[in-house]
């Protein structure tokens, strides 16, 4: 594949996801959390009626002890129906759609690995003023990476509880009075994750990870201890694990490469989706008709969106996000929530649905949070406030047309800099079918296409592509700063515009899943999985927002020969390699060539290197770009090639 046809498979990429119509999530209220919502491990949950049950820190406690408590709100948010101190630190709860309220201990304070200590399963009372039962299940163990037990109730009131037991796994089963009526042993590995068909027909999966490090989804079926490895592309580490009512298996979390996904496998083992996710999730969840719910940490990475009630963020921070996915894979809804942080130093948010598809979610707040109903918890005194939301579908949701305007490479919200690809979010920005424009050495990207046509401070953006949901244009270089308004017109009528500030460098890379880069063999055959770059061999990667070039191109004007240069130095350096002694440090490289891409637009930059660049040695093996800034460095993404023996 030519380099050309790489860097415009990257950038199209985002908007090949087709959407379900006629969904959309708005928000009904919103509300501060309890105070320690996301700290400790806290978990929320919803019964048939629509309640939201909150496990978290009772408050920050002596060094001690870690009370856990249990708060249920009304479905309205606007009442504390009660709060049970459970008098211990919980590592999960579970909640039956009665209401039935179940919990498990976590590891002690100072647990190592391996060792064991008592686990029980309580039941709350139904007014929360007590306990129900309590029933002990014999030890588990506390296991590397501290993997606690798992907890999950069906719909009849049954509890499961997986966890580590010896040199493999257990799940325990309790009947709907507390008494133990099943044990299934021998799990091939330690268990990190259990969930249950909703319907209660005794199918349970479970996430296992082996002695080995090999990881695994099994299904158990009823009174069955046979364990069936459901064989994913992803070979899963999955920290979300749902069961659907038509037994489909949802897991999302991390692959081997460091890649977030999201993938659904049917009772058979068969993939009926997956998907990889921008960025990292910090909850997950299905509602009744199996759609899949996700919401992300939006510091790193952000994305483009469909159906957005919020911008990505003042001044173009990135905030956090929901997402909505199908059964069958299709992108319902992606929205950035407003006043939702997940800034550096924040929390991660938590997320539960109903029944009916109502969602709550949890997550820091930022200072334009602002609250539609009366706090029912103290002012926060410690961590990130906590914002709470409620989302209910709603036809007449109001949607941004212009949400958000991020790295063409990267996706990531932040300053603009002149000659940077960029590309533009939200709804009805242009025709429903994608337009992707043509250039010439003749004749420059246009612009206007399919009567579209996108300004920064009123001068015409060259655009690469337009379409529904997302625009690609460059920066034109005229641009002055500290700030410019960047507008969209679609046939003659303006959308909303944005402003976002200007930066002399804002440097991505693009990749082909956000984890590996649209890279180029020596070859000149793609970098793949299945054709990696020798090791000595040279590999191109493809860039954007390194800074001013010279001598000046004009806007949307392909680069020719003579090659003009980047003004900035730029260097490669590796992910760190950490050391016990000295911590991390990073290992720097000279690219052979970094400067602008030639017969592509002006503002897209090659870079070659050798792949034996790539530090192996590294937790994650990868790379960034390092560009000298006159304000100081500045650095790209981290990504990752292959490399053969690697």
């Amino acid at each position: 594949m030519p380099a050309k046809a790489m860097v415009c498979l990257a950038l199209a990429a985002a908007a090949s996801g087709a959407a379900t119509p006629g969904f959309l999530l708005g928000v009904d209220y919103t509300e501060w959390g309890p105070n320690y919502a996301l700290l400790g491990g806290g978990q929320i949950a919803t019964d048939g009626a629509g309640a939201l049950y909150i496990l978290s820190l009772c408050s920050i406690p002596a060094p001690s002890t870690m009370p856990f408590c249990v708060t249920k709100l009304s479905p309205d948010g606007k009442t504390i129906v009660w709060q049970n101190n459970l008098g211990f630190t919980a590592a999960a709860m579970a909640v039956d759609p009665n209401g039935g309220v179940y919990v498990i201990p976590a590891p002690p304070a100072g647990a190592t690995a391996g060792q064991a200590y008592p686990v029980f399963v309580e039941k709350l009372t139904a007014d929360g003023s007590g306990v129900l039962w309590q029933t002990a299940i014999g030890s588990m163990l506390a296991s590397p990476p501290a993997y606690s037990p798992s907890l999950a109730v069906d719909a009849s009131g049954r509890a499961f509880v997986a966890g580590s037991a010896g040199s493999g796994g257990e799940i325990i089963r309790l009947n709907v009075a507390g008494g133990v009526d099943a044990a299934f042993p021998n799990v091939p590995g330690a268990l990190a994750e259990i969930a249950v068909d909703p319907t209660g027909t005794d199918v349970a999966v479970v996430f296992w990870v082996s002695s080995s490090s090999t990881y695994g989804v099994a299904r158990l079926e009823p009174d069955n201890i046979t364990w069936a490895t459901l064989t994913t592309p992803y070979e899963p580490f999955p920290f979300g694990l749902a069961v659907a009512a038509n037994s489909d298996v949802v897991a999302n979390g991390s692959d081997r490469t460091g890649a977030w996904y999201v993938e659904r496998i049917d009772p058979s083992g068969n993939v009926v989706f997956s998907t990889t996710v921008p960025g990292a999730y910090a909850g997950f969840a299905l509602d009744a008709a199996g759609n899949t719910y996700i919401i992300g940490q939006a510091q790193t990475s952000a994305f483009t969106v469909k159906n957005s009630i919020a911008p990505c963020g003042a001044g173009g921070l990135g905030a956090g996000w929901l997402s909505a996915i199908a059964p069958d894979g299709s992108l319902l809804q992606t929205t950035y929530l407003p006043g939702a942080s997940q800034s550096t130093g924040s929390f991660a948010g938590m997320l539960a649905v109903t029944a009916n598809s109502a969602v709550f979610v949890f997550d820091s707040a930022d200072a334009t949070f602002a609250p539609t109903q009366p706090p029912l918890f103290p002012e926060y005194v410690f961590g990130a406030p906590v914002a709470l939301y409620h989302l209910s579908p709603n036809a007449d949701a109001q949607i941004l047309p212009l949400a958000c305007v991020g790295n063409g490479a990267t996706f990531t919200s932040g300053p603009v800099a002149l000659g940077e690809i960029v590309t533009l979010s939200g709804n009805g920005l242009g025709p429903q079918q994608g337009v992707q424009p043509q250039a010439t050495p003749g004749s420059p990207y246009p612009a206007q296409a399919a009567n579209v046509e996108v300004t920064f401070d009123g001068v015409p953006a060259p655009l690469l592509w337009v379409q529904d949901v997302q625009i690609n244009a460059v920066v034109p270089w005229s641009v002055a700063g500290p700030v410019t308004k960047i507008c969209v017109t679609n046939n003659n009528v303006p959308t909303d515009c944005l402003a976002y500030a200007v930066a002399e460098t804002s440097p991505g890379v693009f990749t082909t899943d956000g984890t590996h880069a649209a890279a180029v063999n020596q070859d000149g055959t793609p970098n793949s999985l299945t054709n990696p770059a020798p090791p000595n061999s040279i590999v191109t990667v493809y860039a954007t927002g390194l800074g001013p070039i010279s001598p000046a191109q004009a806007d949307g004007a392909l680069v020719e020969a003579p090659l003009p240069v980047n003004t900035l130095p730029v260097q490669l350096r590796s992910m760190c390699t950490f050391n016990w002694l000295f911590g991390c440090s990073f290992n720097t490289y000279v690219p052979g060539y970094a400067g602008p891409a030639p017969n592509l637009v002006a503002g897209a930059s090659q870079i070659n290197f050798l792949a034996s660049d790539v530090n192996s040695a590294a937790p994650f093996p990868g790379l960034q770009l390092a560009v000298e800034a006159t304000s100081g460095a500045t650095y790209s993404n981290f990504f990752q090639i292959y490399v053969a023996g690697q």
